[in-house]
Order: structure tokens, then C-alpha cells, then sequence
């Protein structure tokens, strides 16, 4: 049988695009996924709420992309709940139409609760990460005032904290490049192909990705406006 798959990364490290690789290949995403305005994100939307909920339990909202939070991880992860069926019960659904994949950038803070649930077998896990000057555009183009900084530390944060994660937990994981997996997409697809042990072609990615491939998705243009957003909006950064 063919492993399921949870991909642990941050906010904006484009893990629509590697989700979306998966779901062509024929991993189940759920039957309501979250859609943003222009794309298709892949989160299942009771895997949204239920995280929303562990989160706002111990009081954190949702700028999870802007904040590392390790105090909240802690939190969730030594969260009694009175019912636990609804997490049991969502597992339940997901493995009637395995192999599955969760895709929730909401993991990063609550993938060590959800642990307790995951059978010790059967599920791969893809640590996905991303060249964080790219990063620093994303975030600075929608409005996300940083220092450089701040983001290496966000980012390195999250990146460790999910790293001590699999290590502690034995779990198997694959660390996954997004840059790599846009710009040298054959050697990408083929090494998750290996990792995952099921077909992961150029096709599956060719049918999903809607952008351009064998060039980093922030250009030279990007870049200027990404400075110009960032000195107009000096004062409020993040640092």
C-alpha cells in the first residue's frame, strides 16, 4: 500500500504547488479544500478548522506566517482535550480514502498533538523549506513587513523546530527545496518519486503548476517592488 503523506513547512514556501504535484499523482486532498482567490491551496478545510481550533485553545490566532510561536507548540503539544473523537474521527475519513495527503501550513504548530493520532507506520512526511530571499519578496509583497532578520529567524525557527519533530519522533521525511523543485524539476520529481515509492512524474507538476518552470517565481522586478514596499512601510516592519 502506498504510504500518506503530511507536508510540515511554513507560511508562503509554496506548498500549494508541491501538494498540487501530489494530488495529480493521486494523493487525496479531502473533499473541501480551502481556495484562495487565485489558486487552489489543497488544505482540507476540517483539517483547517480542526487546527484553528487546537490554536485558538491556547490563544493564538492566525498570524501563524508572521510569528514563531515556540511557547504555543508546546501548548498544543501537551493539550488534553475532554473528546478526541473529532481528531479520530477525521483521521477515519482521511484513511477511507487513502493515501492521503495533508497540506496545512497550521502544522507547524500543531503537528506534535496530532502525533498521538498518526499510526507508527504508513505515513511519509516532506519537510519543505524555501530560499528565504525569495521568501522575504512573497512576504513583503503582501504587505508582510520584515526585516531580513526577522525572516531568517521566522523561517529557521519553524525549519528547526519541525526538523527536532521527525528526528524525536523517528518519523521518515524527505527535505524538500521548493527553489529546487521549480528550477530542476526532473531530478525534484524523480528523488520524491523514489522517496514515496509511487509514480511522481513531470506530468503530474506540468498539469498543476501554473507558472513557469526553470526560473525562480520572484524575478529582478519583483525584487524593486518588494524595496519599495518595504522603505514605504519602514516603520511598521517587523524586526
Amino acid at each position: 500500500m502506498t504510504d500518506n503523506v503530511i507536508i510540515l513547512t511554513g507560511g508562503l514556501t509554496g506548498s500549494s504547488v508541491l501538494a498540487g504535484l501530489l494530488g495529480a499523482a493521486g494523493y487525496w486532498t479531502g473533499t473541501g479544500t480551502f481556495q484562495k482567490r487565485d489558486y487552489d491551496t489543497h488544505e482540507n478545510a476540517e483539517l483547517i478548522r480542526l487546527n484553528r481550533g487546537l490554536m485558538a485553545s491556547v490563544g493564538v490566532g492566525e498570524e501563524y506566517t508572521k510569528y514563531f510561536l515556540p511557547e504555543a507548540i508546546d501548548r498544543i503539544a501537551r493539550l488534553e482535550v475532554p473528546d478526541d473523537s473529532p481528531y479520530r474521527e477525521f483521521l477515519a475519513a482521511c484513511d477511507a480514502h487513502a493515501p492521503w495527503l495533508w497540506k496545512e501550513p497550521r502544522l507547524w504548530l500543531t503537528i506534535r498533538f496530532w502525533d498521538r493520532f498518526l499510526p507508527a507506520q504508513g505515513v511519509k512526511f516532506l519537510l519543505l523549506e524555501r530560499d528565504l530571499v525569495q521568501a522575504w519578496i512573497s512576504m513583503t509583497q503582501r504587505r508582510t513587513i520584515q526585516t531580513w532578520s526577522y525572516t531568517k529567524r521566522y523561517h529557521h525557527g519553524v525549519q528547526a523546530s519541525l526538523r527536532d519533530y521527525l528526528q524525536q519522533s523517528g518519523r521518515p521525511f524527505l527535505a524538500v527545496n521548493y527553489e529546487d523543485l521549480i528550477l530542476r524539476p526532473e531530478s525534484e520529481v524523480e528523488r520524491l518519486s523514489g522517496f514515496l515509492g509511487t509514480p511522481v512524474t513531470m506530468a503530474h507538476l506540468t498539469t498543476t503548476y501554473r507558472g513557469a518552470l526553470y526560473r525562480k517565481n520572484k524575478g529582478l522586478r519583483d525584487g524593486m517592488e518588494a524595496v519599495l514596499i518595504y522603505a514605504k512601510n519602514f516603520g511598521e516592519r517587523l524586526r
